[in-house]
Parts: structure tokens; sequence; C-alpha cells
């Protein structure tokens, strides 16, 4: 079970802090969790709601392994953000993690933002961002606190440059960043600055988040559906 307990922490992207692409009303994006060993685990949903002034982000992570047939490893998590402009003032979240609990409930306070979560109570910057693709939009260095365990941490961004990356049999041209923080975590935008694919290393292992579909209130539009190599079903992995 020891090689499933690499997808730990798998949303906890660092980034360096932008304005969030300008589409109007809701939407919500649908990603399918990708192990490289243990074949599509779960899915990962943002919802994105914008008002005049603000930007609330609300993402819900499932993710089950299973050796056959009974579960080696769960995570759950849901979290919110609202984002004034480029400014943090609001984060929540939960996470179950194979057993283990946390929390994290920030707030903008003046001049800081401050933490109080299950690993304890932090202070930072105002103008701290938080560990959401969403976000990222440029290079340099930064502090974003982690949406799933509230730590504050220090991130260097590089790349930017237009890569191509395969969707349904055709090549797609995104701009792909690097993030350097506690880990190693890649993000792809396309054209409109959406995260069409993200991926983080857990022990060195890439879990890929791979964006499915982006509905805007009734109406469904397929955005982006990345073809990848088959991999087994974690069914059917031996321990």
């Amino acid at each position: 079970m020891t090689r499933a307990k690499a997808i730990a922490g798998a949303i906890g992207l660092s980034v360096v802090a932008g304005a969030l692409p300008a589409v109007a009303g809701q939407q919500v994006y649908t990603y399918t969790v990708v192990h490289p060993t243990y074949g599509e685990i779960g899915t990962f949903t943002d919802t994105i709601d914008r008002s005049a002034e603000t930007t609330r982000i609300d993402s819900h992570l499932r993710v089950a392994v299973k050796l056959l047939g009974v579960t080696a490893y769960r995570e759950e998590s849901d979290a919110s953000e609202i984002m004034n402009g480029n400014r943090l003032v609001s984060l929540e979240s939960v996470t179950n993690k194979d057993g283990r609990h946390l929390e994290v409930h920030g707030s903008a306070q003046g001049d800081k933002f401050m933490v109080n979560c299950t690993l304890g109570s932090f202070a930072a910057p105002g103008t701290i961002a938080p560990s959401d693709p969403w976000v990222v939009k440029h290079t340099g260095d930064d502090m974003v606190v982690s949406t799933s365990t509230g730590k504050i941490v220090h991130v260097q961004v590089t790349g930017g440059d237009y890569d191509l990356i395969s969707m349904n049999g055709a090549s797609v041209s995104a701009r792909h960043f690097v993030i350097n923080g506690d880990k190693r975590q890649e993000v792809w935008l396309d054209n409109r600055d959406i995260p069409i694919m993200f991926r983080t290393f857990e022990d060195g292992t890439p879990i890929d988040f791979v964006m499915q579909n982006a509905t805007a209130g009734a109406s469904t539009t397929t955005v982006a559906a990345l073809r990848r190599p088959t991999t087994p079903h974690s069914e059917n992995v031996e321990k």
C-alpha cells in the first residue's frame, strides 16, 4: 500500500497570483485524477462564481485507490476561496486524507492574512496567494498558503512558454509553468488562461489532473480531453 500513499496531498499546488480568467457567471470544471500505476483514481471539480467585485472558487476532490477490490487509500477534500480582485480574503477547507483530518480557516485582517488550521496558526502578508492552479499567471518568487494544510510556503515559478500537448489526437498549444516549493508542480494554461491540465509530484510520482469538461449554467461544452497512455485500473494492480 506504500505506493498508493504517493497520491497524498495531490491538490496542494503552489502558484504566483494573477488575475483569474475573465469568464462571466458561474463555470464548473471537471478533472480526472490520473496515477501512472493505478490509472484513473478519482475526480476533482472546480466551481468558479464571479460577481462584480469578488470571485469564489469551490473545489471538491474525491480519490480512492483499490487493490484487489479493497480500498488501500482514500482522500476527500472540500475547499472554498474568496478573492477580492487579486487579494485572497477568505479560505476554508476540510480534508480527510486516509483517516487524517485537516481543517484550514483563513481570513484577511488588515494588511495580513491570518490562518488557523490543524497544524497551527500562521500570519502571512495580505498579498499571499492560495495554492491554486487558477491563479498562476507569471513567473517569479512568492509565498502561498496551502489550501489543504494551511502552511505558508515559499515558491519559485518558472517557464510560461508555449508547449504542445495532445488533446483528442490533436496537438494543442498551452503555456507550461513549473512551480518549485515544498514539492514540484506543473500547470498548463490554454489561450484563455484556463488550466487544462496540472500535475503534482508526490514522493517522485506524477499525479495528473486532466480537464474533461466545463459547464456554464445548463449548457455543457467539452473544453479538453487529453489523450493519455492506457493505464491499468486500480482494481487490477497487485500490491
